[in-house]
Protein backbone atom coordinates (compact mmCIF):
# COMPACT_ATOMS: atom_id res chain seq x y z
CA UNK A 1 0.00 0.00 0.00
CA UNK A 2 1.42 3.42 -0.75
CA UNK A 3 0.94 6.60 1.55
CA UNK A 4 1.19 10.08 -0.80
CA UNK A 5 1.14 13.17 0.59
CA UNK A 6 -27.10 18.34 -14.74
CA UNK A 7 -27.98 20.73 -12.89
CA UNK A 8 -29.54 19.40 -9.97
CA UNK A 9 -28.65 22.46 -7.17
CA UNK A 10 -28.70 22.58 -3.71
CA UNK A 11 -28.26 25.62 -0.94
CA UNK A 12 -25.56 25.04 1.47
CA UNK A 13 -23.32 26.56 4.04
CA UNK A 14 -19.93 24.92 4.88
CA UNK A 15 -19.97 21.34 3.95
CA UNK A 16 -18.34 18.16 4.53
CA UNK A 17 -17.81 16.37 7.50
CA UNK A 18 -16.71 17.78 10.90
CA UNK A 19 -13.36 17.43 11.49
CA UNK A 20 -12.93 16.57 15.56
CA UNK A 21 -10.57 19.68 15.93
CA UNK A 22 -12.53 21.77 14.05
CA UNK A 23 -15.32 21.49 16.82
CA UNK A 24 -12.76 23.66 19.07
CA UNK A 25 -12.97 26.48 16.54
CA UNK A 26 -15.73 26.13 13.99
CA UNK A 27 -15.38 29.22 11.30
CA UNK A 28 -18.24 29.13 9.51
CA UNK A 29 -19.61 31.03 6.18
CA UNK A 30 -23.07 32.63 6.48
CA UNK A 31 -23.20 33.17 2.94
CA UNK A 32 -25.21 30.23 1.17
CA UNK A 33 -23.62 28.93 -1.76
CA UNK A 34 -25.94 27.35 -5.25
CA UNK A 35 -23.36 23.66 -5.84
CA UNK A 36 -23.33 24.08 -9.67
CA UNK A 37 -21.32 20.98 -11.88
CA UNK A 38 -19.00 22.45 -14.18
CA UNK A 39 -18.94 22.33 -17.95
CA UNK A 40 -16.03 20.12 -18.75
CA UNK A 41 -13.58 19.77 -21.91
CA UNK A 42 -9.96 18.46 -22.74
CA UNK A 43 -7.05 20.47 -24.04
CA UNK A 44 -3.72 18.93 -24.92
CA UNK A 45 -4.88 16.11 -22.25
CA UNK A 46 -5.31 19.22 -19.77
CA UNK A 47 -9.20 19.18 -17.57
CA UNK A 48 -10.95 22.36 -18.21
CA UNK A 49 -13.95 23.25 -15.88
CA UNK A 50 -16.38 26.86 -17.43
CA UNK A 51 -19.29 28.25 -15.27
CA UNK A 52 -21.53 30.38 -17.09
CA UNK A 53 -23.38 32.05 -13.99
CA UNK A 54 -26.09 35.46 -13.24
CA UNK A 55 -25.84 37.41 -10.08
CA UNK A 56 -25.77 35.21 -7.22
CA UNK A 57 -23.06 32.72 -4.99
CA UNK A 58 -21.78 29.74 -6.52
CA UNK A 59 -20.04 26.80 -5.74
CA UNK A 60 -18.33 24.46 -7.98
CA UNK A 61 -18.72 20.49 -6.46
CA UNK A 62 -15.73 19.84 -8.49
CA UNK A 63 -13.13 21.98 -7.40
CA UNK A 64 -14.58 23.10 -4.31
CA UNK A 65 -13.97 27.08 -5.80
CA UNK A 66 -16.12 29.89 -4.46
CA UNK A 67 -17.59 32.52 -6.36
CA UNK A 68 -19.99 35.72 -5.81
CA UNK A 69 -20.97 37.88 -8.82
CA UNK A 70 -23.34 40.61 -9.10
CA UNK A 71 -24.07 40.16 -12.87
CA UNK A 72 -23.33 37.36 -15.43
CA UNK A 73 -19.94 36.16 -15.73
CA UNK A 74 -18.73 32.94 -17.56
CA UNK A 75 -14.94 31.86 -15.65
CA UNK A 76 -12.94 28.71 -16.65
CA UNK A 77 -9.90 27.46 -15.06
CA UNK A 78 -8.06 24.22 -14.43
CA UNK A 79 -5.76 22.58 -12.10
CA UNK A 80 -1.82 23.11 -12.59
CA UNK A 81 1.04 21.36 -11.38
CA UNK A 82 2.71 22.41 -7.90
CA UNK A 83 5.88 20.99 -8.91
CA UNK A 84 7.60 23.40 -11.35
CA UNK A 85 7.29 25.77 -8.26
CA UNK A 86 8.26 23.17 -5.04
CA UNK A 87 11.89 25.13 -5.00
CA UNK A 88 9.93 28.79 -5.20
CA UNK A 89 8.04 27.79 -2.53
CA UNK A 90 11.31 26.51 -0.37
CA UNK A 91 13.08 29.58 -1.31
CA UNK A 92 10.04 31.77 0.08
CA UNK A 93 9.76 29.66 3.23
CA UNK A 94 6.17 28.75 2.61
CA UNK A 95 4.07 25.63 1.66
CA UNK A 96 0.71 24.76 -0.42
CA UNK A 97 -2.01 25.04 1.30
CA UNK A 98 -4.31 24.59 -1.55
CA UNK A 99 -5.30 23.84 -4.95
CA UNK A 100 -3.08 25.88 -7.61
CA UNK A 101 -5.69 27.03 -9.99
CA UNK A 102 -5.47 28.52 -13.62
CA UNK A 103 -8.45 30.87 -13.83
CA UNK A 104 -9.93 33.19 -16.41
CA UNK A 105 -12.57 35.79 -16.89
CA UNK A 106 -14.31 35.08 -20.32
CA UNK A 107 -16.98 37.59 -19.04
CA UNK A 108 -17.38 40.02 -16.21
CA UNK A 109 -15.73 40.24 -13.25
CA UNK A 110 -16.35 38.27 -9.43
CA UNK A 111 -17.09 40.64 -6.18
CA UNK A 112 -15.31 37.65 -4.24
CA UNK A 113 -13.38 34.23 -4.67
CA UNK A 114 -13.40 32.04 -2.15
CA UNK A 115 -10.52 29.76 -2.60
CA UNK A 116 -10.47 26.41 -1.03
CA UNK A 117 -7.68 25.17 1.57
CA UNK A 118 -6.76 22.28 3.88
CA UNK A 119 -5.56 23.46 6.65
CA UNK A 120 -7.07 22.70 9.87
CA UNK A 121 -8.06 25.77 11.84
CA UNK A 122 -9.47 24.13 14.80
CA UNK A 123 -5.71 23.39 16.68
CA UNK A 124 -4.53 27.16 16.49
CA UNK A 125 -6.96 29.46 15.41
CA UNK A 126 -4.23 32.13 14.82
CA UNK A 127 -2.95 30.08 11.48
CA UNK A 128 -5.49 32.13 9.40
CA UNK A 129 -3.16 34.81 10.05
CA UNK A 130 -0.10 33.36 8.17
CA UNK A 131 -2.11 32.41 5.25
CA UNK A 132 -1.35 34.34 1.55
CA UNK A 133 -2.78 34.29 -1.78
CA UNK A 134 0.06 33.10 -3.74
CA UNK A 135 -0.37 34.63 -7.60
CA UNK A 136 2.38 33.58 -10.30
CA UNK A 137 2.66 35.53 -12.56
CA UNK A 138 4.55 36.02 -15.84
CA UNK A 139 7.63 37.87 -14.73
CA UNK A 140 7.42 36.40 -10.94
CA UNK A 141 5.10 36.43 -8.19
CA UNK A 142 3.29 38.75 -5.35
CA UNK A 143 1.30 37.89 -2.60
CA UNK A 144 -2.39 39.49 -1.36
CA UNK A 145 -3.39 39.35 1.76
CA UNK A 146 -6.40 37.44 2.44
CA UNK A 147 -9.92 39.09 3.37
CA UNK A 148 -11.34 36.10 5.75
CA UNK A 149 -10.69 32.84 6.38
CA UNK A 150 -13.36 29.94 6.65
CA UNK A 151 -13.35 26.87 7.39
CA UNK A 152 -12.58 25.37 4.07
CA UNK A 153 -12.17 28.50 1.84
CA UNK A 154 -9.94 31.73 1.94
CA UNK A 155 -11.41 35.03 0.62
CA UNK A 156 -10.18 38.00 -1.41
CA UNK A 157 -12.27 40.60 -2.94
CA UNK A 158 -12.05 41.89 -6.43
CA UNK A 159 -10.15 39.22 -7.51
CA UNK A 160 -7.48 39.90 -10.34
CA UNK A 161 -6.90 36.09 -11.69
CA UNK A 162 -3.24 34.27 -12.30
CA UNK A 163 -2.54 31.03 -11.59
CA UNK A 164 -3.26 31.64 -7.70
CA UNK A 165 -3.20 29.55 -4.48
CA UNK A 166 -3.55 29.29 -0.60
CA UNK A 167 -0.21 29.37 0.85
CA UNK A 168 1.51 28.99 4.54
CA UNK A 169 4.74 30.02 6.19
CA UNK A 170 6.76 27.29 6.11
CA UNK A 171 7.28 27.72 10.02
CA UNK A 172 4.04 27.18 10.44
CA UNK A 173 3.71 24.26 8.37
CA UNK A 174 5.70 21.75 10.51
CA UNK A 175 3.15 22.16 13.07
CA UNK A 176 -0.51 22.53 10.95
CA UNK A 177 -3.24 20.13 11.45
CA UNK A 178 -4.58 19.79 7.85
CA UNK A 179 -7.65 17.81 6.70
CA UNK A 180 -6.63 14.89 4.46
CA UNK A 181 -7.90 12.59 1.44
CA UNK A 182 -8.07 8.91 1.70
CA UNK A 183 -8.43 6.81 -1.42
CA UNK A 184 -8.14 3.24 -2.09
CA UNK A 185 -7.50 1.22 -5.55
CA UNK A 186 -7.28 -2.16 -6.53
CA UNK A 187 -5.71 -3.41 -9.36
CA UNK A 188 -5.35 -7.15 -10.70
CA UNK A 189 -2.09 -8.27 -11.78
CA UNK A 190 -1.47 -11.91 -13.19
CA UNK A 191 -3.85 -12.63 -10.75
CA UNK A 192 -2.98 -11.06 -8.03
CA UNK A 193 -4.82 -8.31 -5.94
CA UNK A 194 -2.90 -5.33 -5.87
CA UNK A 195 -4.25 -2.51 -3.29
CA UNK A 196 -3.40 1.23 -3.40
CA UNK A 197 -3.80 3.30 -0.54
CA UNK A 198 -3.21 7.39 -0.76
CA UNK A 199 -3.76 9.85 2.28
CA UNK A 200 -3.05 13.46 1.19
CA UNK A 201 -3.83 16.53 2.70
CA UNK A 202 -7.03 17.86 0.66
CA UNK A 203 -6.47 18.91 -2.57
CA UNK A 204 -9.22 18.81 -5.75
CA UNK A 205 -6.69 18.70 -7.98
CA UNK A 206 -5.18 16.25 -6.31
CA UNK A 207 -7.76 14.17 -6.61
CA UNK A 208 -7.98 14.42 -10.09
CA UNK A 209 -4.24 13.47 -10.76
CA UNK A 210 -4.55 10.14 -8.39
CA UNK A 211 -8.06 9.08 -10.53
CA UNK A 212 -6.33 9.89 -13.60
CA UNK A 213 -3.10 7.97 -12.86
CA UNK A 214 -5.52 4.75 -11.60
CA UNK A 215 -7.45 4.34 -14.16
CA UNK A 216 -4.45 4.47 -16.69
CA UNK A 217 -3.51 1.42 -15.11
CA UNK A 218 -7.36 -0.33 -15.39
CA UNK A 219 -7.74 0.18 -11.40
CA UNK A 220 -11.66 0.30 -9.39
CA UNK A 221 -11.69 2.83 -6.84
CA UNK A 222 -12.98 1.35 -3.62
CA UNK A 223 -14.88 4.25 -2.08
CA UNK A 224 -14.35 4.97 1.64
CA UNK A 225 -15.19 7.76 3.84
CA UNK A 226 -12.38 10.66 4.43
CA UNK A 227 -10.78 10.66 8.01
CA UNK A 228 -12.97 12.53 10.80
CA UNK A 229 -10.03 14.36 12.18
CA UNK A 230 -7.21 16.30 10.42
CA UNK A 231 -3.01 14.84 10.55
CA UNK A 232 -0.46 16.96 11.37
CA UNK A 233 1.95 17.78 8.46
CA UNK A 234 5.09 16.09 6.89
CA UNK A 235 4.48 13.19 9.99
CA UNK A 236 4.56 9.61 9.01
CA UNK A 237 1.48 6.95 9.23
CA UNK A 238 1.10 3.58 9.45
CA UNK A 239 -2.26 1.69 8.75
CA UNK A 240 -3.07 -1.83 10.32
CA UNK A 241 -5.58 -4.00 8.27
CA UNK A 242 -6.64 -7.15 9.99
CA UNK A 243 -6.39 -10.44 8.28
CA UNK A 244 -10.43 -10.79 8.64
CA UNK A 245 -10.85 -7.53 6.78
CA UNK A 246 -12.93 -8.06 3.76
CA UNK A 247 -14.44 -5.49 1.34
CA UNK A 248 -17.93 -5.56 1.22
CA UNK A 249 -19.11 -5.12 -1.21
CA UNK A 250 -17.22 -7.50 -3.70
CA UNK A 251 -15.68 -5.90 -6.36
CA UNK A 252 -15.18 -7.84 -9.39
CA UNK A 253 -12.21 -5.84 -11.68
CA UNK A 254 -12.01 -6.52 -15.35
Amino acid sequence: MLFSPALDSICVQETGPICITDMLVLVQDSTHWLQIEPLTSTVQEVTMFRHRTPKGSYECTVSGLRWLCERDVILKYHFRNWEPYSQLLKDMQCTQGGPLLDITMELGELEEVHLPHCVCLGTNASLRNEMKILHVEEHGVSLEEVHEVTRFHAKILHPKFSPISVILSYIFSWKVDVHCELMLYLTVKRETLIPRLYLFPSNPGQIQAVEQQEKSQGSSRILISRPERSFKLNSSFRLNILRSTCINPQVQIQ
